[in-house]
């Protein structure tokens, strides 16, 4: 037996989700048309699995009786740290955090709250950014289908905190989720940690607001959620118009959005391709040998100049965007961006 927990470990938590799938149904179907001892077994593997189950929800609703606040976040990462930095200052007991895991900057976002509009959004990501087929798989707690069931039961008497940057990702976020919680009546913060970076810290003379929160020193974090039961809930009239601007975006049909100007701004796809260009071009200038410069590199400085958070995945799919428009050429093994490089036709 000792062999194959050791092996347990080489599998992803998608991966086991599929193998105790296939296992349940395999014992199910025995205990329902199996005889003997065979059924006999089924029957009491079915039946610990429901005594497993009542167990794992008495715990959560035990945990969820001690818990005042919600707080709900835009990545998985950054509920990571929230989940920490909460655990640290010794908060972590009474606060749930919420995660999704898209990225709503790209892709279609019109009528996201239906099962069509995610439909539409599954197909058009899965044409174009090869990782996202795994979306029906994993993490299927913090997908966006799941995520409006969860929010639509969070109790009136828990205080609820969304956070968010001064990103285009982060901000339709925060707009989609106030419009899922257009119906509950108790107030609602927002903690926007450029704002209260700029706030607390000293570097807002050299301007280096950080447009995400991975950008934030650990130390200023702490401070920034050690505070976050100070900040101000949204006013009615500030709520509605957040909510209407949800409605107003997600019905523009624009592929890409940007922050600029402190707003959300709609592109088309290839708004950021000329940043692209101008990326490879400066990087083959640097190279020395046949001109191809690697792709890893032409996305990471793209990221970091356009100040924009869209994801790499996004930006390799624009590079073979202009791979396929004969803009670009490349050498190597497509698949992996660290293994293929490009330079300009």
């Amino acid at each position: 037996m000792d062999k194959y927990i050791d092996r347990m470990e080489e599998f992803q938590e998608w991966e086991m989700r599929g193998i105790l799938n296939d296992v349940l149904n395999m014992t199910a179907l025995t205990s329902s048309n199996g005889e003997g001892e065979e059924k006999k077994l089924a029957d009491g593997i079915m039946k610990l699995w429901d005594n497993r189950l009542e167990e794992a929800r008495k715990r959560r609703m035990d945990a969820g009786k001690l818990q005042s606040g919600v707080h709900i976040v835009f990545s998985q990462s950054n509920a990571g740290s929230l989940k920490v930095t909460l655990s640290e200052i010794g908060k972590r007991q009474e606060n749930k955090v919420l995660a999704f895991r898209d990225l709503f900057s790209i892709g279609p976002i019109m009528h996201l709250d239906k099962e069509e509009g995610q439909q539409n959004r599954l197909h058009w990501m899965m044409e174009r950014i090869p990782d996202y087929r795994l979306y029906g798989v994993i993490n299927h707690d913090h997908q966006i289908e799941r995520m409006i069931e969860v929010l639509a039961t969070i109790p009136e008497d828990k205080s609820v905190t969304i956070w968010c940057g001064d990103n285009a990702h982060d901000q339709t976020g925060l707009r989609f989720a106030l419009y899922l919680l257009k119906e509950r009546k108790q107030p609602i913060r927002v903690v926007n940690v450029s704002e209260a970076y700029g706030r607390i810290s000293a570097h807002m003379q050299e301007k280096l607001t950080p447009y995400i929160q991975s950008l934030i020193e650990k130390e200023l974090y702490t401070e920034i959620v050690k505070g976050c039961n100070d900040v101000m809930p949204l006013d009615a009239d500030r709520r509605r118009c957040l909510e209407s601007e949800w409605v107003e975006i997600s019905n523009q049909g624009h592929m890409l959005r940007l922050w600029q100007d402190g707003e959300i701004k709609g592109k088309e796809e290839d708004e950021l391709d000329g940043i692209i260009l101008a990326e490879v071009t400066k990087l083959q200038e640097e190279e020395s040998g046949d001109g191809f410069v690697k792709t890893g590199s032409v996305v990471s400085e793209v990221l970091k100049n356009a100040l924009q958070l869209v994801g790499d995945s996004f930006i390799e799919y624009r590079i073979w965007t202009l791979i396929s428009d004969g803009i670009l050429i490349f050498k190597g093994l497509p698949g992996t961006m660290h293994q293929y490089s490009v330079r300009i036709q």
